[in-house]
Formats: C-alpha cells, sequence, structure tokens
C-alpha cells in the first residue's frame, strides 16, 4: 500500500511554487493527498539568527492528520541552519530559506526540493517501521558524502543542486534500504521515477550546449543543412505541381 502525504503551507512561500506539481506527480511509492492546507504563522522566531526551533514549529501544525506523514513546507529560517527538519509524530517541516535563491540560479524548479524529499522520508519511514525519528535522535539516514542521492546530507547548501536534477539513490542506500526490508521492487521503481526530477528542457539543452559546444555546434550545422535541403525539395515538388 502506498504511503500517504499530506503536505500543508506555513506562512508564505515563494510566489514560482507550484503546488500543482506535487499533487499531479505520480509514484509507486506515495500518494499526495489532494487538497494543501495553509496556516499561518503565529509566533515569532525563537532561537539565534532568526531560526525557528522545532518546537516553535510544532506547536503551529496539526497534531492530527489525514495522512501518514505530514510535510509542511515554509519560507522561514528553521533550527541549526537546516532545510527539513524531522519532527516528532512523523511530521516534516522544509524550507525554501536560502534554498530557493540556491536552485533558481541554477535554473532548477524549486518544486524539485520537494520531490526529492518526499522520496527521501517517504523510504526512511519504511526503513524505521514506520515511525520517523526526530532530528535531535541521532539516528541518521543521510551521508556526509555528496554523490547526488537522495541521502545527501547537505552540510554544505549550495551542493542541494546535485540532488535535485537528475538525483539517484547511490548504491550503498539502496543495500541500507534492502538491510531495512523495504521491498527491491519499489526502491527500482522509484529509481526510474526520480529521473524525472530535472529541469526543464530548454535548460537541459542550454546544458548541453554549454558541456559540448563543438558537437553542438556540429549538430547545428547539420540540421541547418538538412533543413535547407529539405526545404529545396518541398520548393522543387510544389514548383512542378504548379
Amino acid at each position: 500500500m502506498k504511503i500517504k502525504l499530506k503536505l500543508v503551507i506555513l506562512g508564505n512561500v515563494p510566489i514560482e511554487f507550484k503546488t500543482k506539481t506535487l499533487i499531479k506527480w505520480k509514484s509507486e511509492l506515495f500518494d499526495v493527498e489532494k487538497t494543501i492546507d495553509k496556516y499561518s504563522i503565529n509566533y515569532n522566531s525563537d532561537s539565534k539568527d532568526w531560526e525557528y526551533s522545532d518546537q516553535n514549529i510544532e506547536n503551529q501544525l496539526p497534531d492530527n492528520f489525514n495522512g501518514d506523514i505530514l510535510f509542511a513546507i515554509t519560507n522561514v529560517p528553521l533550527q541549526d541552519n537546516y532545510y527539513s527538519r524531522r519532527l516528532s509524530n512523523n511530521r516534516i517541516c522544509i524550507t525554501f530559506c536560502d534554498m530557493a535563491k540556491l536552485l533558481k540560479n541554477e535554473n532548477i524548479p524549486i518544486e524539485n526540493l520537494i520531490l526529492r524529499l518526499l522520496y527521501a522520508y517517504s523510504f526512511a519511514y519504511l526503513s524505521h517501521n514506520k515511525n520517523l525519528p526526530t532530528s535531535i535522535e541521532f539516528r541518521s539516514f543521510t551521508h556526509d558524502e555528496t554523490k547526488g542521492c537522495l541521502f545527501d546530507m547537505n552540510g554544505i547548501k549550495e551542493e542541494v543542486i546535485f540532488s535535485t536534477n537528475n538525483p539517484i539513490i547511490c548504491n550503498s542506500c539502496i543495500e541500507k534500504l534492502k538491510v531495512s526490508k523495504v521491498p527491491e521492487n519499489l526502491i527500482q521503481k522509484s529509481q526510474n521515477e526520480i529521473k524525472k526530477i530535472n529541469k526543464i528542457l530548454y535548460y537541459r539543452i542550454f546544458d548541453f550546449i554549454k558541456q559540448y559546444p563543438l558537437l553542438s555546434l556540429l549538430l547545428s550545422a547539420i540540421f541547418a543543412i538538412a533543413l535547407g535541403i529539405i526545404g529545396s525539395l518541398i520548393a522543387s515538388f510544389i514548383w512542378e505541381k504548379l
């Protein structure tokens, strides 16, 4: 049975954030509830550097919700400068603070951050007997090395760009999931699904041109010549018919 995810918005979020991308996402691992509720932030920050503590965020979220995991999406700084925090009662808070700018600078849709974490935390939920440990608990399912994996820690926030565009599940994480009795077929299906977490086509083409300028120039020349030949043939055909 798929994991049921409940998404809510806490406070204001970037105007370019497209909730439809999350609602329409198809996965064999989870289902996102179609209604995304909105909650106001009613308390001021209570930690250093204007951060909101875990307890502060928890006090502003519902204790009961329709789903297995609740994801609260916000734009305020979170405890210890994290971009996501695991709270009690299988609740998660994700912030766009700092992250939206990093992603936009790389032409990565900001929704990709949420999608990546929906997969990562859903797998963590299964591998921890459907009871997510909080962020203050020692247990961790991430790794410090940045591999472009769903489970990258991203202690250096700028490195999040590697796991929000064509992310993977690295071999070591696959083995950990198997040991935790996560079904192999579910892992395989999710590996195929996360390939769709990428940039829009325009920027993928742009990146290809930057990476392979000479090849791109050659392909452009071939395309232009082919287009010219096709145009000449069409013109000749029309002329003969007239």
